[in-house]
C-alpha cells in the first residue's frame, strides 16, 4: 500500500463527518479520479478484513462509518502493511517493460493507470517513450484485446532489449545484495524475476564459470540467462536460428546451462540451448578457443599497445608479456560481444574517465577504426574495461618497490578492477599487496599473514584494521589512506633490501649440493623458501610445476580394494591428508560435489580426477593417485567404471595447469593408462607415467 493511501485512511479515521472530493483533492493535491481510485483500493482492504466500508452520503461526500474500536482495528491493520512508494517516471517505464516481457498475465494499460495512480495522458507519454526505445531494436509495441500490451519483433531482439534495459535502469549490478538494501527501481526487477531465482543462478555460475569470468561478467551472464529462462518458461521461443549457433565452445558454459535447465525443470529445445550457450560465450573474457578470434585478438592487442604507448608516452612494452596476455583474452570477448551487438555495462565508467582520462581517450581514438571493421559501435563501457587493463600496468610501471605494509585487497568489482586498486595502492603508498580476494573468499583471510585490509565493501568482526575505499581511487582519497597508514604505523614491517648477497649465494650452493643435480619437490620448496627469506619473489604464474615435480612415492597407492566411490576418493586423498597438504574438510567437499553434481570428475575412460575448490581446505599444492584391483562404479556409463583416481589439491587457478596438461595427455593414451592400472611397483608406475621406462 502506498504512503498516500495510508494518509487518506488516517484522515477518514480521524473525522466523524463526510469528506468531499473537493476537500480531499485540495488537501492531497491529486485529481478527483485518483481520489475515487484510492477509496476503491481502501474498501478492498477493508472488505478483506471484514471491516466497515467508506460509504457515500449523497451531496455530502465520503465517510467511514465505524465505531471507535473498529477504527482502532483499522489503524492496527495499517501498521502491519508494507508501504509501497509512488513510482517515478523511470520506475513506471521500467515496470512496464518488465511486465510486458516477463509477466504471465496480460499487461492492460487501464489496470496500470489505477496501479500507478496516474492519468491516461501521463501513461500515454510513458508508452510513447517506450516505443521510441524499441525502435532501436526493430520492435513494435501493440495492444490487443484481452491480451494487453505485447512486443512484436524478433525474439532475440526482445531479449537483447530487455538485457540492456535492466542494465540501464537497475544501475550497478550487485545481485547478491539483500532486498532491503536495494533502491525501489532495483526492487522492481525482482517482482518479475524472483530474487531467489537470481541467487540460485549466481550460485550455479560460481560453481561452474566463475573460474573463467570476472565477477562483473558473471553477474551479466546471470541477468542474460534469467531473461532467456523466463521468456522460455512463458513460451516465447526463437523463430529463426543462426547457422553459427551449432557450435559450443565452453564446457563450463554448457555445464552451467545444463544445471540451470535441470534445476528449473526447463525442457529447452536444442536450438534454444545452442543459442544461449553461444550468447554467453560472447561474454567470455578469459578463454579463447576460436582460432580466428584468437588471431584477431593477438594482432589487435599488439596494435593497441603500440598506439596507446605512443599517445601516452608510458612504456607499456616493458610489461608487454602479461599486458598482451590480458588484452588478448579481453579483446576476444569484446569482438564477440560487439559483433553480436551485446552491450556490457561498466559501473565504474565515470570514475575511470575522470581518473584515467589520457589512457581512455587514446583507446577511444584507436577503437574508432575497429568500429568500421566490426560494423558496430564500441561502447564507452567497453573502452573503460580496456582502460582498466592499461591503467593497472601504468601503476605497476611507476610504483616504488619499497614495501612497508603487508595488505590484502578485498574487491567485488572484478579481477581487472581489483588489480588496478592493488597497483594504485602500491604505487602511491609503498604497500605490499599480499592477496586480492573477492567477497566469497573471506575464509582465506585466516590462512594469510598480513597487516591491513583495503576493501570496497564493509566488513565486520575482523582482527585486522580495515579501510573501505572506492574501487577506483581518486586524489581526494589519498589523505584518507595516509591517515589510515599513520594510525596503524605499529603494524608496518621493516623490509631488508638485499644489498649483500653472500648468504643467498651460500644457500644456493648448499641447495645444489643437496639436490644432486635433480630439482625434486622438496628441493623446489626449499629454493622458494630461500628466495623468500632474502626478500625475492617468484611469479608463480610463470613457474608452474610439472606433475613429476609434485607426485612423490608417498603419493602413489597401488592395487587397492574399495567398496564404493566414496571410499575410493577418501583413499586417493589419504597421502595429501597425511602430509597436511589438505584438511579433512577437503575430502568431504570432494564427495559432496559428486553427490550434488554427479560423476563429472570421471574425465576419461576409467580415469577420475577428484578435486574441490581451494577454499574447501587446501593448504599446499599436491597430487596423489590410487589404482584399484576391481573397478569402482561412479555411474558414468560413457566412461565406464573407474580404475585409477588422481586427487588434485589446487591452491589457485593457475599453478596446477601443467599438471592438468599431463592428465589430459593421459586421457588420450589408453595404452599407457592400461599399463598404469596393471602396475604393482611404484617405480614402474612413475617410469610409465613420466615416459622414463629406459631408466628402470
Amino acid at each position: 500500500m502506498r504512503t498516500r493511501t495510508i494518509e487518506l485512511f488516517k484522515k477518514f479515521i480521524s473525522v466523524d463527518y463526510p469528506l468531499t472530493i473537493e476537500m480531499l483533492s485540495e488537501e492531497f493535491q491529486i485529481s478527483a479520479r485518483t481520489i475515487r481510485n484510492e477509496i476503491n483500493e481502501m474498501n478492498v482492504f477493508l472488505q478483506n478484513r471484514q471491516l466497515p466500508f467508506i460509504s457515500t452520503i449523497r451531496r455530502k461526500g465520503f465517510i467511514l462509518d465505524a465505531t471507535t474500536d473498529q477504527k482502532q482495528s483499522i489503524h492496527s491493520a495499517l501498521l502491519r502493511v508494507a508501504i509501497s512508494p509512488f513510482l517515478s517516471k523511470d520506475e513506471r517505464q521500467f515496470d512496464l517493460l518488465l511486465s510486458i516481457a516477463f509477466s504471465a498475465c496480460p499487461t492492460i494499460l487501464t489496470h496500470k493507470e489505477s496501479i500507478y495512480f496516474v492519468s491516461k495522458s501521463v501513461l500515454d507519454e510513458d508508452i510513447r517513450k517506450l516505443k521510441a526505445r524499441l525502435r532501436k531494436y526493430d520492435i513494435e509495441l501493440t495492444s490487443l484485446p484481452k491480451q494487453g500490451m505485447q512486443f512484436v519483433g524478433l525474439e532475440r531482439s526482445i531479449r537483447l532489449m530487455m538485457y540492456e534495459a535492466i542494465n540501464q535502469f537497475y544501475g550497478n549490478l550487485e545481485l547478491d545484495k539483500p532486498l532491503h538494501e536495494l533502491s525501489s527501481i532495483q526492487q522492481l526487477l525482482f517482482n518479475f524475476i524472483p530474487h531467489k531465482l537470481i541467487q540460485n543462478l549466481l550460485k550455479l555460475a560460481h560453481q561452474t564459470i566463475s573460474q573463467i569470468h570476472d565477477e562483473i561478467y558473471v553477474q551479466q551472464i546471470v541477468i542474460f540467462t534469467a531473461i532467456w529462462l523466463i521468456r522460455n518458461i512463458h513460451q516465447h521461443h526463437l523463430t529463426m536460428i543462426r547457422s553459427d549457433f551449432n557450435h559450443t565452445e565452453s564446457d563450463q558454459i554448457t555445464k552451467f546451462i545444463d544445471l540451470v535447465c535441470r534445476r528449473m525443470s526447463l525442457q529447452a529445445n536444442r536450438q534454444e540451448q545452442q543459442y544461449i550457450i553461444y550468447m554467453l560465450e560472447a561474454f567470455n573474457t578469459k578463454d579463447i578457443n576460436n582460432y580466428v578470434e584468437w588471431l584477431n585478438a593477438q594482432l589487435l592487442a599488439i596494435k593497441l599497445v603500440n598506439y596507446v604507448e605512443e599517445k601516452t608516452q608510458i612504456p607499456f612494452s616493458t610489461k608487454q608479456e602479461q599486458l598482451y596476455e590480458n588484452l588478448c583474452k579481453h579483446l576476444a570477448g569484446l569482438i564477440a560481444r560487439v559483433s553480436n551487438n551485446i552491450h556490457i555495462i561498466n559501473p565504474l565508467l565515470d570514475s575511470i574517465k575522470q581518473n584515467y582520462g589520457e589512457i581512455y581517450l587514446a583507446i577511444k581514438n584507436f577503437v574508432q577504426g575497429l568500429e568500421t571493421t566490426l560494423s558496430h559501435k564500441v561502447s564507452d563501457d567497453e573502452i573503460a574495461f580496456l582502460t582498466i587493463h592499461f591503467s593497472t600496468f601504468a601503476s605497476a610501471i611507476n610504483q616504488d618497490r619499497s614495501y612497508y605494509f603487508k595488505a590484502v585487497v578485498l574487491c567485488d568489482h572484478g579481477i581487472a578492477t581489483s588489480n588496478l586498486l592493488a597497483e594504485t595502492l602500491k604505487e602511491f603508498f609503498n604497500i605490499d599487496i599480499l592477496a586480492i580476494l573477492g567477497r566469497n573468499d573471506l575464509d582465506l583471510l585466516e590462512q594469510l599473514d598480513f597487516d591491513l585490509i583495503f576493501s570496497t565493501f564493509p566488513l565486520q568482526h575482523t582482527a585486522h584494521p580495515v579501510l573501505v575505499l572506492e574501487p577506483i581511487l581518486k586524489e581526494k582519497n589519498h589523505p584518507i589512506i595516509t591517515d589510515f597508514l599513520a594510525k596503524h604505523r605499529a603494524n608496518q614491517r621493516i623490509v631488508n633490501h638485499l644489498a649483500d648477497a653472500t648468504d643467498l649465494f651460500y644457500s644456493l650452493v648448499d641447495l645444489i649440493q643437496d639436490s644432486g643435480g635433480i630439482v625434486s619437490a622438496p628441493i623446489y620448496n626449499r629454493l622458494e623458501q630461500c628466495l623468500a627469506l632474502n626478500n625475492l619473489k617468484i611469479n608463480k604464474r610463470k613457474i608452474q610445476p610439472m606433475l613429476k615435480d609434485i607426485l612423490t612415492d608417498e603419493d602413489i597407492i597401488l592395487q587397492q580394494h574399495c567398496r564404493d566411490w566414496r571410499q575410493a576418493i577418501t583413499l586417493a586423498a589419504e597421502p595429501l591428508l597425511t602430509k597436511h597438504f589438505i584438511l579433512p574438510s577437503y575430502i568431504e567437499a570432494m564427495i559432496n560435489s559428486v553427490e550434488q553434481y554427479g560423476p563429472y570428475i570421471v574425465i576419461g575412460k576409467h580415469l577420475a580426477l577428484a578435486h574441490a575448490r581451494p577454499e574447501d581446505g587446501v593448504k599446499q599444492l599436491g597430487v596423489s593417485v590410487v589404482t584399484m584391483r576391481e573397478p569402482v562404479d561412479f555411474c558414468n556409463p560413457d566412461m565406464g567404471p573407474v580404475k585409477i583416481i588422481f586427487c588434485l589439491a589446487a591452491i589457485d587457478s593457475f599453478s596446477h595447469l601443467n599438471i592438468m596438461r599431463s592428465l589430459i595427455e593421459l586421457i588420450n593414451d589408453e595404452q599407457k593408462l592400461d599399463q598404469l592400472i596393471m602396475c604393482h611397483s611404484i617405480q614402474q608406475f612413475k617410469a610409465i607415467l613420466f615416459n622414463e621406462l629406459n631408466k628402470v
